[in-house]
C-alpha cells in the first residue's frame, strides 16, 4: 500500500522549537479551536463529519509544524479501521484490520494517546507508510463505544508533542468525542444501542457493492417479535423496553463481526449477513436467529414464562437484483409470509411473493378503470322458496374486460373492499339496482322480487354509507326501501361490531332487510347473531356443496338451519346445484334456495323472460325446479 503525502501549502523546513515558537504554536492552536467553533454545527452524521474535517484542514493550513492531520473510523464491513478524511495526505487506501497486538487497536482499547517516532522499527507497517517526511506521529483515540475513532497528526519536528504537551490537543479530542457522539445519535437506536434504519441502509448499500465485487451472497432480513404488543399492554412499556434490550443482546451474540443488526421500528429488527457462501448457510443463520430468540424470556405475571418467538423474512442479493429499498421491501414481503405461516417461522423471498403483493394492486386498478369506463354491470340470480315461489334476486357484480371477457366479482374480491374503490363501487351498485327496479316496475312479477345487494365491509363502515342510502331513496322516490336487502359479511362485524350494528339498524328503520352473508366461513360468532339486526342468514356454498358427501358438511348446514329457525331468521342456502341438495335442504327446514338448480345468474334484460317462461312448482322428489 502506497500512501501519498500532499502538502496543501508550502511550509518552512525544520526549525528549532524554542520557547517563543512553543507559545506561538499554543496560541495558534487556540485560534484554530476558536475559529472552528465559530461556525455552527448541526445535528446528524454529515455535520459531525464536517466539524472533524474543519479541524484537520485548519491544523495543517496554519501550523508550520503539522504536515498532515486526519481521522479514521471503523469500516462498514467489519472490524477494520479505514481513512475517513485526511488533510495534507492521500490516505484513501488506508485500511487497518483488527489485530490485538497492533498499535492502533491498543490505543482504542486503552483509550490513551500514543506518539511514534519516524525511526521506530517496531511501528506497524501501515504506520511506517505514513512516516515519509515527518518526524513523529501522534494517535488520539476519541468517540464512543458504539462509534470509536482515532485522530492522527504527523509533524515535521521531533519532540513536538513532548514539548507542546499532549494535553494541549485534548480539546480537539473532546471535540472529536462530541462529533462522533452526534454521529452515533444520528445513526444508532437510543434504547438498544443498535444501528438505526439510516445506518443500516448505508451499510446495505456498501455491502451490495462488496458482494458484487467478491461474488458472494448477501442476506437481508427483517425480524418481528411475536406478541410484543400484548407484553407491552400487560406489563407496561418499561418491561417492553427491557425485553427489547434482551433481544438486542441475544441477536448480537449470534451475529458475526462483519454482520449488522439494527432496530428499525418498535419491535422490528433488520439484519444484514455479508459474505455468505450459499443458501444453506443463509438458512442456517436464520435458524440460529430464531433459536436465539427462544433463549429470551418475556415477563410473566404468574411466574410461568414462555420462550419468545419471532417471524423472519429474508431476501438474498444478487439472486434478488434490487437496490437497498427493493431488498428491504422484498424482505418485508417474506416477513408477512412467515407471520402468516405461524409463530417462530422464517421465509425467503421468491418471485411468487412479489406477484402475490402486486395482484391486489392490479385488481384495484382494474376495477377503478372499469368503473370509470362503464364496464361494470350487475347480473341477477333468482332466489326461491322451498315451496317454489320466487322471493328475490341477488345482484351480482360483473366486470367486462376490454376484450369483452366477463369476469365474476369473486376473481376481484381483493379489490372490492379496497378503501379507494369500495364506496364508489357501492354507490354504483345502489344506483344500478334502483334504475333497474324502475325499469321492471311495469312487470308485477319481477317488481315484487326483493333485490339483495352485496355491501363491502369498508363501505358499510364508512361514515357516508347511510348518506348514500338516503340520497338514493331521495333520488328515486318510486323505490321502496322494503324492496332492498343489504348483504354484509362477518368481516365487517369483526372490524367494528358497534358501528356495523348501528348502521344496519338504521337501514332497517328505513325499511330495508339485512342478510348475513357467507355465514360459517369466517370467525362465526353467536354474538354476531345476537347483536346484529339481521333478517336472513345465508349459508355459504362450500357447506352446501359438501353436505351430501361429507357428514361434517351436513352437520354444519343442519346446525345453522336449526339455530336460525330458533332465532326467527330466514335461511338461504347458496350453491344449490343438484336435486339431492334440494331434498336434503327441504328435510332440514331450509326456507330459501339459490344456485344453478334454481337458475344461473343472468343479465337484467333476461330476467322478465325467464320468470315468464318458468312456472315454478314446489320442489319435487327426483327432479330439479327448473333447467339450468
Amino acid at each position: 500500500m502506497t500512501i501519498e503525502r500532499r502538502r496543501l501549502i508550502s511550509k518552512p523546513g525544520p526549525v528549532r522549537l524554542g520557547k517563543s515558537l512553543l507559545n506561538a504554536e499554543r496560541l495558534l492552536l487556540f485560534q484554530v479551536l476558536r475559529d472552528v467553533l465559530a461556525e455552527p454545527v448541526g445535528e446528524g452524521s454529515t455535520q459531525a463529519d464536517a466539524l472533524l474535517r474543519r479541524i484537520c484542514l485548519a491544523l495543517t493550513e496554519r501550523s508550520p509544524f503539522i504536515a498532515w492531520a486526519g481521522y479514521i473510523v471503523p469500516d462498514v464491513q467489519g472490524p477494520v479501521f479505514s481513512a475517513k478524511f485526511f488533510a495534507g495526505l492521500d490516505a484513501k487506501a488506508l485500511r487497518i484490520p483488527a489485530a490485538a497486538a497492533d498499535l492502533l487497536w491498543a490505543v482504542v482499547r486503552d483509550k490513551a494517546p500514543r506518539v511514534v517516532a519516524a525511526d521506530d522499527a517496531k511501528a506497524p507497517a501501515w504506520l511506517r507508510g505514513l512516516q515519509d517526511g515527518v518526524a513523529e506521529i501522534a494517535l488520539f483515540p476519541f468517540g464512543t463505544a458504539l462509534l470509536p475513532g482515532v485522530g492522527l497528526i504527523g509533524v515535521s519536528h521531533p519532540g513536538y508533542f513532548a514539548r507542546l504537551g499532549l494535553d494541549t490537543l485534548a480539546t480537539f479530542t473532546n471535540l472529536g468525542n462530541v462529533s462522533l457522539c452526534l454521529r452515533a445519535q444520528a445513526l444508532h437506536d437510543p434504547l438498544t444501542g443498535l444501528s438505526n434504519r439510516a445506518l443500516f441502509v448505508d451499510r446495505l448499500q456498501h455491502a451490495r457493492g462488496y458482494a458484487r465485487r467478491r461474488q458472494r451472497l448477501l442476506a437481508v432480513a427483517l425480524l418481528d417479535l411475536d406478541g410484543f404488543k400484548k407484553i407491552n399492554d400487560q406489563h407496561g412499556h418499561a418491561a417492553g423496553d427491557a425485553l427489547l434490550r434482551q433481544v438486542s443482546q441475544a441477536l448480537q451474540e449470534v451475529m458475526r463481526p462483519a454482520d449488522t443488526v439494527a432496530r428499525i421500528g418498535g419491535d422490528e429488527f433488520a439484519l444484514l449477513f455479508v459474505d455468505m457462501s450459499c443458501l444453506d448457510a443463509i438458512e442456517a443463520v436464520a435458524a440460529r436467529v430464531l433459536q436465539a430468540l427462544a433463549s429470551v424470556r418475556p415477563p410473566s405475571r404468574d411466574g410461568r414464562t414462555e420462550a419468545l418467538s419471532g417471524s423472519l423474512g429474508l431476501t438474498v442479493f444478487p439472486l434478488d437484483e434490487g437496490d437497498a429499498d427493493t431488498l428491504l421491501l422484498h424482505a418485508d414481503l417474506a416477513l408477512y409470509a412467515a407471520k402468516a405461516a405461524g409463530r417462530g417461522q422464517y421465509r425467503v423471498h421468491s418471485l411468487d411473493l412479489g406477484i402475490a403483493r402486486d395482484a391486489p394492486l392490479r385488481a384495484v386498478e382494474r376495477v377503478r378503470r372499469a368503473l370509470a369506463q362503464g364496464r361494470l354491470r350487475l347480473d341477477y340470480q333468482p332466489m326461491m322458496q322451498i315451496t317454489g315461489e320466487m322471493v328475490g334476486l341477488e345482484a351480482l357484480l360483473r366486470l367486462v374486460s376490454e376484450d369483452g371477457e366477463v369476469v365474476e366479482a369473486g376473481a376481484l374480491a381483493a379489490a372490492l373492499d379496497a378503501p379507494d374503490v369500495a364506496r364508489p363501487l357501492g354507490c354504483f351498485v345502489l344506483e344500478t339496482v334502483a334504475r333497474q327496479q324502475e325499469e321492471w316496475a311495469h312487470d308485477a312479477r319481477v317488481a315484487a322480487c326483493q333485490i339483495s345487494l352485496n355491501i363491502s365491509a369498508t363501505h358499510v363502515l364508512s361514515p357516508g354509507f347511510l348518506d348514500d342510502v338516503r340520497a338514493l331513496l331521495a333520488a328515486h322516490p318510486g323505490l321502496d326501501a322494503r324492496a332492498l336487502e343489504f348483504e354484509v359479511t362477518e368481516s365487517a362485524a369483526l372490524r367494528d361490531l358497534r358501528v356495523v350494528a348501528t348502521t344496519l339498524r338504521a337501514c332497517r328503520d328505513l325499511g330495508a332487510r339485512v342478510a348475513l352473508d357467507d355465514f360459517g366461513t369466517g370467525y362465526s360468532s353467536l354474538a354476531h347473531l345476537q347483536n346484529l339486526p339481521i333478517d336472513t342468514l345465508k349459508i355459504d356454498r362450500s357447506f352446501v356443496r359438501d353436505m351430501a358427501a361429507h357428514q361434517k358438511g351436513y352437520a354444519v348446514v343442519a346446525g345453522i338451519t336449526y339455530m336460525a329457525r330458533l332465532l326467527g331468521l330466514r335461511v338461504t342456502a347458496e350453491g344449490v346445484e343438484t336435486a339431492a341438495h334440494i331434498r336434503t335442504l327441504k328435510a332440514l327446514g331450509c326456507t330459501v334456495l339459490q344456485g344453478y338448480a334454481i337458475a344461473p345468474a343472468m343479465m337484467a334484460a333476461d330476467v322478465p323472460e325467464w320468470m315468464a317462461a318458468h312456472a315454478l312448482p314446489p320442489a319435487r322428489e327426483g327432479g330439479v325446479l327448473c333447467q339450468r
